[in-house]
This record gives C-alpha cells, sequence and structure tokens, in this order.
C-alpha cells in the first residue's frame, strides 16, 4: 500500500475506529483507487465534514437500504427517507443530532429499505479533527434477533426451571450442584446454599450414584434414591446432558419426578386435554379464518373456517409461504397496515371487498402478539352483504310502492306502513305506526280476528270497508299475507286494493246496490236518447248535437247521490265527468287529460249539483271535443276553499289551448 497520510496527527488518532481506515483529505478519500478499496467494505461509510457536510459515501452505504446519502441531500434527509413514520422519524433525527453527531455514542435504529422491510441498522462514529466524524453504518438485523432469540430462550428457561413442579438440578461437568429449583428444595428439605457445597453424588445412593456415573455422556431415565434430610425419599430420574456429541457434557440436568406427581401430571395432561378439546370447539365454532404471520411476512400457521368459503380456500400449502403469495389481497393490506402493529403495536381493523354486483367482502384484524407474529382474523361478510343489498332494495319497494302496504304484528299493532296506505287513511304524516289496524276497519276487531281466520281456507280477504280519520268510509280489499307461512304469531302483511272511495258517515253494501240502480236507469235514458239520434239526418250539426246531448244526460248520471246523506261529493263528481268525457271523443284516459288539484272534501246537495255538473261538462265539451295542439293535460281544475264550507272552482285550458265557441249564441244561452 503507498505511504499516503491519514486523517490524525498520530497513530492513536488514525485507529480510533478500528474498523473503517480513513484517510488524510477529502480530496485523498475520492481518489479512484481508494474509492474502490472502501467501496469493497462489508460496512457502510460515510465521511462527514463539521457542517455535516457528505466528504465520501462508499457503495455499501448506497445499497444498503436502497437510498443514497448524496441522493437524499444528507443524512438528515436519508434518515427521512428510511422513517416513513413521522413520529418514529422524528425519534431517530433527534437521536442522531444528540448521541451519535455530538457524543460519538453506538446507536441502533429500526429503518424501513426502499423495499418496504424493516431492518435494524447500528451507527458508530468517531470524531476527526476538523470537527467532522467517520460514520460506520451496518445491518445487525439478524444479530439483533439472535441476541432477542438467545434472551428469550434464557427467560423461559428460568420460568420453566423456576415454576416446575418436577425437582430440577442443574449440574457442571466435576458433579457439582449450581442450582436447583424450589420443587427439588422442598422434595430434599436442604436448602440451596447447603446443596452447592456437595456434589449430586453424595445425595444419591451409592449405587444408583455409580450407574450414573458410567453413562454420564447418555440420557438416562431410571428410578434412584434420594437422602433428603430426614429421610431417604424414591423418586424418578431423568438425566439430560448438555454439550456437543462426541464431547464431555459441560453441564448436565437432573429432572426428578416428586412423589405423586405422577397422579398430578395425569390431572394435568387431562385438564390440558380439555383446553384443547375446548380451543378446538372455539375454533370451529367462530366462523373466521384465523392467519399466525411472521414478521417476514410468513404464513406461520392457521385455523380455516368450519365450513369453506365459495371466496377462497386455504389449504396446507399456506404453510410457509409468504402471505402476499398464499392471498395477495390479504398480503397487500398486511404490507400496508404493518406499521401501526409492528412498530405502533396496536391492533388494526380492515376491509376487503369487490364493488361487483356479486363481489365478496371480508373483515380483517391484525393483532401483534409477540415475538414479532402477528394473529390476523378474517371474517367472511359476503353474505351479510349480500342480505343488507336485498333488505334495501325490499324497503326502497316497499317505501315506494303505489299499492297501500301494512305491516302489522298478529294482534293487529301496525309496525310499518308505506307513504300510500298512510295517504289512504288520512295519516300522510306517517304517525300510522303503533296504531291498531282494526280501528281503521268498520268491523272493527271482529273484522280483523275473521280476515285473519280465513288465511289459508280462502285467500285471507276482507271485504269490510275501511275508515279514514275524520269519518269518511273507503270501499276497499284488504289482503292479509303471512310473514312467515302458517306461523300467524310472526305477523301479516297487509295489501289494500281500492274498489271505490265512499265519503261520509254511513256507506254500506245496500246503498251502493241503490246508487247504481239510479246510475242504470239514467243510462237506460242515455241509450233511448242515442237511438233517437240515429234516426236524425248524419251531418256534422247532428254529430255535434248527438255529442252535446250525450255529454249532457252523462253530467246529470253523475249528480246522483251515492248514499242517504243527498251530498254529491265534488272530487269524484269531476272525476268520473272526464272519464266520460274523454271516452266519447276518443281521447285517453281522463286522469292523463283532466288535471283536478283541491282536497276532496267538497260536496253539494242534489238540487245544486245537477246544474253544476251540467256546466262543467259543456267546459269540458269545450275544450276536449276541439282538437288543439299542445303539450301536458287538455284542461285544469282548481278547486279552492272559501268561507262556511264553500268553495271555488277555476277552469283554466292547457297550454296552447283555448275555450272554442263555434256556436256563440248557443254557447253564451248554455253557459
Amino acid at each position: 500500500m503507498p505511504n499516503e497520510p491519514i486523517f490524525g496527527s498520530s497513530p492513536e488518532e488514525a485507529s480510533a475506529h478500528h474498523r473503517a481506515p480513513v484517510f488524510s483529505s477529502p480530496e485523498t478519500a475520492r481518489s479512484l483507487k481508494w474509492d474502490a478499496i472502501l467501496d469493497q467494505l462489508p460496512y457502510g461509510l460515510v465521511i462527514l465534514g463539521p457542517e455535516q457536510q457528505v466528504r465520501h459515501e462508499n457503495a455499501t452505504c448506497r445499497h444498503l437500504l436502497g437510498f443514497g446519502v448524496v441522493e437524499k441531500g444528507g443524512l438528515e434527509g436519508w434518515l427521512g427517507a428510511v422513517c416513513p413514520d413521522p413520529t418514529h422519524r422524528e425519534k431517530v433525527i433527534s437521536s442522531w443530532r444528540e448521541h451519535i453527531w455530538r457524543n460519538q455514542l453506538t446507536r441502533t435504529f429500526t429503518l424501513k429499505t426502499s423495499e418496504q422491510k424493516l431492518r435494524e441498522i447500528e451507527f458508530r462514529s468517531s470524531l476527526l479533527q476538523d470537527g467532522g466524524i467517520t460514520l460506520t453504518i451496518e445491518d445487525v438485523t439478524e444479530a439483533t434477533r439472535m441476541e432477542e432469540t438467545m434472551r428469550h430462550g434464557k427467560l423461559k428457561f428460568r420460568a420453566l426451571f423456576s415454576h416446575s413442579e418436577t425437582g430440577t438440578v442443574l449440574v457442571d461437568r466435576t458433579g457439582r450442584i449450581i442450582d436447583a429449583n424450589p420443587s427439588f428444595l422442598a422434595f430434599t428439605g436442604i436448602s440451596l446454599k447447603d446443596l452447592r457445597l456437595s456434589t449430586l453424588s453424595e445425595l444419591l445412593h451409592p449405587h444408583d450414584a455409580e450407574a450414573l456415573s458410567v453413562n454420564e455422556s447418555e440420557s438416562i431415565r431410571r428410578e434412584v434414591r434420594v437422602r433428603a434430610r430426614e429421610s431417604e425419599k424414591r423418586s424418578l430420574l431423568t438425566y439430560v446432558p448438555i454439550g456437543e456429541p462426541g464431547d464431555p457434557p459441560a453441564l448436565g440436568i437432573y429432572l426428578f419426578s416428586i412423589p405423586g406427581s405422577g397422579e398430578n401430571e395425569t390431572k394435568l395432561a387431562a385438564r390440558l386435554q380439555c383446553v384443547a378439546m375446548k380451543a378446538q370447539a372455539l375454533l370451529q365454532a367462530v366462523p373466521d379464518l384465523i392467519l399466525l404471520i411472521d414478521e417476514d411476512g410468513r404464513v406461520m400457521d392457521f385455523a380455516p373456517p368450519p365450513r369453506k368459503w365459495s371466496e377462497i380456500e386455504p389449504d396446507d400449502s399456506w404453510i410457509s409461504k409468504p402471505l402476499s403469495s398464499a392471498w395477495p389481497l390479504l398480503g397487500n393490506l398486511f404490507e400496508k397496515c404493518r406499521d401501526q402493529f409492528a412498530t405502533e403495536g396496536r391492533a388494526t381493523h380492515a376491509d376487503i371487498r369487490n364493488s361487483k354486483r356479486d363481489g365478496f367482502e371480508f373483515a380483517v384484524s391484525f393483532s401483534p402478539c409477540g415475538d414479532g407474529a402477528v394473529l390476523a382474523v378474517v371474517r367472511n361478510q359476503s353474505e351479510l352483504r349480500s342480505l343488507r343489498d336485498r333488505d334495501q332494495w325490499q324497503t326502497r319497494a316497499f317505501d315506494s310502492s303505489p299499492m297501500p302496504l301494512i305491516n302489522v304484528a298478529h294482534d293487529g299493532v301496525i309496525l310499518a306502513a308505506n307513504p300510500s296506505a298512510g295517504d289512504l287513511l288520512g295519516h300522510s304524516d306517517g304517525t300510522l305506526k303503533g296504531l291498531n289496524f282494526s280501528s281503521f276497519l268498520a268491523g272493527g276487531e271482529s273484522a280483523f280476528k275473521e280476515a285473519i281466520a280465513s288465511i289459508g281456507t280462502e285467500k285471507g280477504e276482507c271485504h269490510t270497508p275501511l275508515l279514514r280519520t275524520g269519518g269518511a268510509s273507503i270501499l276497499a280489499t284488504s289482503h292479509f299475507v303471512s310473514v312467515k307461512p302458517g306461523d300467524s304469531a310472526s305477523g301479516f302483511l297487509i295489501f289494500l286494493e281500492m274498489e271505490a272511495v265512499r265519503h261520509g258517515p254511513k256507506s254500506n253494501h245496500a246503498l251502493s246496490l241503490s246508487h247504481q240502480k239510479r246510475q242504470h236507469g239514467l243510462r237506460n235514458q242515455l241509450q233511448v236518447v242515442t237511438s233517437l239520434f240515429s234516426l236524425e239526418p248524419q251531418g256534422a250539426a247532428a254529430r255535434d248535437s248527438f255529442l252535446r246531448w250525450q255529454i249532457r244526460l252523462r253530467a246529470m248520471a253523475q249528480a246522483c247521490p251515492d248514499n242517504d246523506t243527498s251530498l254529491v261529493w265534488i272530487f269524484p263528481l269531476l272525476r268520473n265527468l272526464a272519464d266520460e268525457i274523454c271516452s266519447l271523443t276518443g281521447h285517453g284516459p281522463g286522469r292523463r287529460e283532466v288535471i283536478i288539484n283541491g282536497n276532496d272534501d267538497f260536496a253539494l246537495d242534489v238540487p245544486g249539483a245537477t246544474p253544476f255538473s251540467l256546466l262543467i261538462g259543456e267546459m269540458m265539451r269545450l275544450i276536449l271535443a276541439t282538437r288543439q295542439g299542445g303539450p301536458g293535460p287538455q284542461l285544469s281544475l282548481d278547486l279552492q276553499s272559501r268561507g262556511a264550507g264553500g268553495f271555488a272552482l277555476f277552469v283554466r285550458p292547457g297550454t296552447h289551448r283555448q275555450f272554442l265557441f263555434s256556436d256563440r249564441e248557443s254557447e253564451l244561452e248554455t253557459l
């Protein structure tokens, strides 16, 4: 090696860091010859100036975590890149400034590579004469894990040694007792201080001690006699040598089964078997997939769900396989959530779902369970999602149905009702819930019970009129359907099919028949008039006269009361007139051509209803009998309330339409 000066003015300063040779100046360190040598070092080397400026960085440092210090603008920028978590980044950078840069202490940090893998990185620094430092960076992940494993192993051994019910004695190669657990001390009645002053052979019967000394390099299991403080006791001894095969054992462990412990062991085994059976039953009862994942993301073990899932089927090929290979979706979620349960040590809950119509949905929980392992519990919620979607469209269909629907309990209490049912029964504000459906039946509770009794024998139909709020009566058929077939205790779904709207405090079948007879008689008269008009010349004037008299007679027929109150209800009168005139003039349904707005509680007595009906019939004819183009309805009628129970009627032609007077004198005379 050429005689080039090194950093520092003395050999002691040059060897301040025994693992990293450093050189006299940045110019020398940058020489190609030394760059090649430094790049071969098995650890990262960074030389920093007094202001933390990077003088040199070898190739190992650049490849250690996938980021270069120079690439990230300095050491603190580099630490920020390998510490994605803001809280952890702040702690690492603070420790770098205080412990490594200022005090040249050795520290180990948990950092993340560019491939998102956690590594344990050790930082060592030494001070240079000009105020800069040399920094060696080494990956000590495996050594750290090995030390942690050994430490855990010692703790586990000490826990087993101290709490085991089996007497345990640790003996060195000379036979001297090094340690004994509390069970052996209680068995012999000798203190640990006194035991350490003797050998194990002195505690055994000479014949047993001789038999053990002959085979001290092999495991032995035999019954021996132990000299306790008060008497000699028998025990089953198990000898386990500790050392390399073929060499004299460095240590020996002697296990003494305490008398009566056989029964205890049997009970313990029975309890453990019972616990195992309960654990197995619990795993079978829980409808979840349970995975044990190590810190490298590999599947250590799993408990399958009690019944197969159609979405995914785990098998033994998952064992020791990376989770990202066994189940890519779950593996991707595991990597995204790793910081929360690996670094922060808290449980994480997330969902995996498919947006397709028949897609799957899983609920996942990650929980740290020690030694870097993670327990993943996966719940299949695909079926629950399907039920939830079905409930949504069923609820929407129930609420949006134009047919009145009511869900009642077995005792008649209304559990739910759609808006159509609320409008029909006079509870448009949604206050039907909690009321009893029998209160809306003209026959009361007895009619309700008869309807329930008819389910299965007829069709579950009730023809009893319904009573609206305020006393109005509605002719409707109530169809009863059991929510669960054959189980009346589960409640009913009631479909209300309207027959006719019947106003007034009294409305029964006899009155309905009387009204139908009056209507039938007027229609017979209408047929006579029609036959008489057929004898007239068939010109335009005759057809116009025929239509006029048809409308007048039909208007008079509609002005008949339908109950014994001698009242004609205006809203049904207008609706029926519209239907009659639309059918005569060749239009579509009256509900499409004539729009009627207003309160349906207005009524007239018979003397006033007849001329009113004739007047409205003439007004409808003036629009509907003449084809006029334009969008929307042909005619609009608005009923508005006036004082003392009166009302006003506003008649407006549709858009771009008008009243047409073909014969002005006769029209004015009629109006």
